[in-house]
């Protein structure tokens, strides 16, 4: 029998069903055919994805997002400036 394809959802539904007070790890993982270790890496990939769900930290893309408005907000600055400028040289040569 080759390897079986566990979709995200049906692997938590596994360790959910593991993590409930009465749950017994060994019928668990016999009745959904897969080893003890198995469960364990699944249970532990599922507790870290929350972990990271729950930490201030801004994620790379946020901190990427953050960078590109920084930019555009100096790029927006100049640009006033420029306009400025070109206000006070247009009032300038109207005198």
């Amino acid at each position: 029998m080759g390897r079986r394809k566990w979709s995200a959802e049906k692997k938590m539904e596994i360790v959910l069903e593991g993590m409930a007070p009465e749950a017994n790890i060994s019928e668990v993982c016999r009745r959904h055919h897969i080893a003890q270790p198995q469960y364990y890496r699944w249970r532990e990939a599922f507790l870290e994805g929350g972990r990271s769900a729950l930490r201030t930290t801004p994620s790379q893309r946020e901190k990427q997002l953050e960078e590109e408005l920084k930019e555009a907000k100096s790029l927006l600055g100049e640009k006033e400036m420029q306009i400025e400028i070109l206000r006070k040289k247009a009032d300038w040569g109207r005198r």
